[in-house]
């Protein structure tokens, strides 16, 4: 008698992809057209192609023979987008509705069981070259990074579930922005989502007294770690003996003296990354079980470095830009975590077909840019590939 063989009953199709991008964005996405023939769809379809392909709206609209003139799309852009504020509100709607599962991709909503999750904050900064476009709180400062300081600041939180990351509430940093700030604004986005939250876990620049009392004020439990700073003192009075529960006093001129607990971690590298000494961590931490011992909180907190991953793939589907305009600048960016979150979906739809009990297939091939590809795809197919054209005249060299 034979085995039974593991079907995959699931394909994706490029027009699949087409429509459930579409179908978020046009829902929420508000455009005022006034005196054009350019649609809704013709802005999505050209936004989505120089998505996918990392270009400009320009050279997007260069690329599809049938597209509008890329000069004329990015004019009715400008005057028919919302301000800063209505567009940051558009795209948190966005994110809404694809913690639903929207079709063609059903699968689990994020709502379902009233159960509680993991959430990550973390702060990404796009380097901006050039002049504040309307207001200098449009740009951030920072460490210097692609031959400048000025950055254009985003703070997201998302959603780590089933070893997945979507992001649930984008926020668009303005200079001098306190982080206790940015993390108040992002708890009340998540509150207002009606998301229970287990667990919080912050990057080290998170890592100040009002950002705990923030979180002290909401009851939450959270995993923050203690940046290292100098030679000696502060943190490192610490690292010594073996890995341990203690607390530690935070002191500042400006905040005053706080004290939370920590957790010490000491790790031995083993000879990975060639080192082959001890490195210490130290965790700010509220609300872990009293049973858990520090090497268990090492790998809990590693739960939140998928975060860095989805802003590297962030990256893979955004658009390139020289606007100064922060609006579509902040359009650009969220159409790329829409994509990132649709690529979650699809994943998930796609692994509730391979559960076999029997046997195990070969885990499918899908990967973030080949679900942009099939969007490239969709839409070339749509609006056909533009012919080369020369516009002067060349010799042919032998």
């Amino acid at each position: 008698m034979s085995k039974p063989s593991v079907k995959i009953t699931r394909t994706i199709q490029s027009e699949q992809v087409l429509n459930a991008f579409t179908q978020v964005v046009r829902r929420n996405l508000p455009l005022e057209l006034k005196n054009t023939r350019i649609s809704r769809d013709d802005i999505i379809y050209a936004l989505a192609y120089a998505n996918v392909h990392r270009l400009s709206i320009q050279s997007a609209c260069q690329e599809l023979k049938d597209a509008p003139s890329g000069n004329r799309l990015r004019e009715v852009l400008a005057e028919a987008l919302p301000d800063r504020a209505g567009m940051q509100r558009a795209l948190n709607k966005m994110f809404r509705q694809q913690l639903q599962r929207p079709a063609p991709f059903q699968g689990p909503s994020l709502w379902k069981g009233r159960r509680d999750y993991n959430i990550a904050m973390d702060l990404t900064l796009i380097p901006y070259h050039g002049l504040p476009y309307e207001d200098e709180k449009e740009i951030v400062r920072g460490a210097p990074k692609s031959g400048t300081t000025h950055f254009h600041g985003y703070a997201t939180i998302s959603i780590v579930h089933h070893n997945q990351r979507s992001v649930v509430a984008l926020h668009f940093v303005e200079y001098g922005e306190e982080m206790a700030d940015i993390v108040r604004w992002l708890l009340r986005r998540l509150k207002s989502l009606k998301l229970l939250v287990r667990r919080v876990f912050l990057d080290k620049g998170f890592c100040s007294q009002p950002v705990f009392k923030v979180l002290g004020q909401h009851h939450l439990s959270y995993v923050i770690p203690i940046p290292v700073r100098g030679k000696s003192g502060g943190v490192r009075n610490l690292f010594h003996g073996k890995s341990r529960k203690t607390t530690y006093t935070c002191h500042s001129p400006k905040h005053g003296v706080y004290t939370v607990q920590a957790i010490v971690v000491q790790r031995y590298s083993k000879g990975r990354y060639k080192r082959h000494k001890r490195k210490w961590f130290a965790y700010a931490v509220v609300g872990l079980p009293e049973g858990m011992l520090p090497s268990h909180l090492f790998e809990l907190y590693r739960q939140r470095f998928g975060i860095e991953s989805s802003y590297r793939q962030m990256n893979q589907v955004r658009a390139r830009t020289s606007t100064h305009n922060p609006v579509i600048r902040l359009l650009l960016v969220g159409l790329a975590f829409v994509l990132f979150n649709l690529y979650i979906s699809v994943r998930q739809n796609l692994s509730s077909a391979l559960k076999q009990p029997l046997q195990l297939p070969k885990r499918f091939w899908l990967s973030l840019r080949r679900l942009a590809f099939l969007l490239g795809r969709a839409l070339e197919r749509l609006w056909n590939i533009a012919d080369v054209v020369e516009l002067q005249p060349c010799s042919a060299l032998s």
